[in-house]
Parts: structure tokens; C-alpha cells; sequence
């Protein structure tokens, strides 16, 4: 049984962790470099920006800023770096923004990267019916009292050094509507950003295809 879905509600979390943790990004000189490519990529003010030298690992610069609905949250620390999009509203936008974070430091390489796809669906179909297909089995005592099911996969891409958790099930958010949650993690990394976004996009289609999903991501 095949399944339409739009998202009504979406978020991606990507995050990379340096080999080794990058001290010289820490001096003056870099830290206004980096500044600077911020501020001209992601047309902000420099109010927009925070410093936190308590937080050098994960978020010794921060900033945040809406793109009409679509909102990004960056953390940026000598050890690690996080980038998170609430509502994109396509891909190309997704690509445009989360490259522009990481080509800044696509010079420093990565020991791990990870990606999480977060997605609250309307449905067109019957719901109830295509969990059925997935999962047949209901536990005799659950059989008067179930009111949703859901599905963990665990796939591991062995020419990527990737592993997958797929979670899809009822949304507590969309009623009668799909929640499915997608957790790639690239250990260890053998890509940089774009090369390993390509292959997140490719995998989230064979894993919609073989889960029978039709998923819209034009809003």
C-alpha cells in the first residue's frame, strides 16, 4: 500500500565534528575572518552574532535568523559545528544554507558527521491500513486498546561508513497524520558536506520507495 505525505511540520540538524580540535580558529585574526564570511553569506548584523567563550567545544559563536518562515540556528565551536533548519521550504534551499555554513570550514576535516530529518505529515490514504502492511502483528492483549503503531529500522551502508535509524509511526502532532525521523551517521566520515548531503538525499529516496512513502517537499 503506497502512502502520500506532506510535511507539515519539518526540521533538519546537521552536525560535524573536526578530527582535531581546531585551536587556531580561536585567535583574533581567524575568529574575524570567519566573522566576516558569516556576516556576507547569511546577510546579518553583527548583533546577530554571540560569543561564549565558556562553550569553546560546541558554541564559542552563535546565531540565528529567519528566512521568511524558514528559520536557521547555527553553533559553531572549535570541536564541532551545528546547523539547524526549522520549515525549509525545498531542497535547493536546504542545500543553499547548510552549504553555506560548511564551506566555510571544508578545509578542515571531519572525523564524523550527523544528520537527523524530522518530519510531521499530513496524509492522503488510510493510515491505519498502511501500518497494517508494515507490521501485521498486534499483541493479542494490544488488540482492543491500540491506537497507533510504529516502525524502527537500523540499516547500515558499509560502503559509506553509515548507519541509519529510520523511525516512522502515528504523529502525536498531525492528527491521523505520519511522523518519521531519520538519523544518518557518517563514522567515520569519508565525505565533506556536500558530498555526504548527496548521499543523505539519495538514501532518504530508497528508504521512502521501499517504505511505500510519497513524500511532497515543495510547500
Amino acid at each position: 500500500m503506497r502512502l502520500v505525505a506532506r510535511p507539515i511540520a519539518a526540521d533538519i540538524f546537521w552536525q560535524v565534528f573536526y578530527k582535531e580540535p581546531q585551536f587556531e580558529l580561536a585567535k583574533e585574526e581567524q575568529r574575524i575572518s570567519i566573522v566576516n564570511e558569516f556576516l556576507k553569506t547569511f546577510d546579518l548584523r553583527l548583533n546577530d552574532l554571540k560569543f561564549n567563550a565558556d562553550t569553546l567545544s560546541n558554541n564559542f559563536i552563535h546565531f540565528a535568523k529567519f528566512y521568511d518562515q524558514t528559520f536557521l540556528d547555527v553553533s559553531f565551536g572549535l570541536e564541532e559545528i551545528g546547523a539547524l533548519l526549522r520549515s525549509p521550504q525545498n531542497e535547493a534551499q536546504v542545500m543553499d544554507l547548510l552549504n553555506g555554513v560548511f564551506k566555510i570550514f571544508k578545509d578542515n576535516p571531519f572525523s564524523s558527521q550527523r544528520c537527523t530529518v524530522t518530519l510531521q505529515c499530513s496524509v492522503e490514504g488510510d493510515i491505519k491500513s498502511y501500518f497494517e502492511t508494515l507490521s501485521p502483528y498486534t499483541p493479542t492483549n494490544f488488540e482492543n486498546i491500540i491506537s497507533g503503531r510504529g516502525l524502527i529500522y537500523t540499516l547500515k551502508v558499509q560502503n559509506h561508513e553509515l548507519s541509519i535509524q529510520v523511525l516512522i509511526a502515528n504523529s502525536l502532532y498531525v492528527e491521523g497524520g505520519l511522523y518519521l525521523n531519520l538519523e544518518f551517521n557518517f563514522s567515520p566520515s569519508l565525505y565533506g558536506f556536500r558530498e555526504a548531503l548527496q548521499i543523505v538525499q539519495d538514501q532518504e529516496y530508497f528508504i521512502e520507495k521501499e517504505l511505500n512513502l510519497e513524500i511532497s517537499r515543495e510547500t
